[in-house]
């Protein structure tokens, strides 16, 4: 079952974060899930617990002429069993829902998993480069 992680869910949000991303910082997770101002955490819970998630946060763009999101992090523990999958497919019809008009997502050159499974999905590989500058 794939749902929109709550407060509740801090302390295991968080380990799967730090599974992950262990510098992955809890001031940048609690306000995500306290309402969707900045974006939203859905989770795949098996019953058994939360094993999946996806932060999606949201941006605005000129050139599209208004909201866009970012799919942030993806993590599943299990896999190539359909959770990623069906994680990014729920992103995509939630983004849609709410009116955005496309969805960015990073990841690294040499993951070809990752760009396999992102490519399968609909995502475009683009000729810009992000950069960044710390402040």
């Amino acid at each position: 079952m794939i749902r929109r992680a709550t407060t509740d869910d801090l302390g295991a949000v968080m380990t799967l974060l730090h599974e992950f991303d262990p510098t992955t910082a809890e001031a940048g997770v609690v306000p995500l899930l306290a309402d969707d101002t900045h974006g939203v955490i859905w989770v795949t819970d098996s019953g058994d617990g939360i094993d999946g998630y996806a932060v999606v946060t949201w941006g605005w763009s000129v050139e599209a002429g208004g909201p866009e999101a970012l799919l942030d992090e993806i993590y599943v523990r299990d896999r190539n069993s359909g959770t990623g999958t069906a994680l990014v497919e729920h992103v995509i019809g939630d983004c849609r829902a709410r009116g955005i008009t496309r969805i960015f997502l990073e990841t690294e050159a040499d993951n070809a998993a990752a760009r396999r499974l992102y490519g399968r999905l609909g995502f475009a590989v683009e000729d810009s480069v992000w950069m960044v500058r710390a402040l």
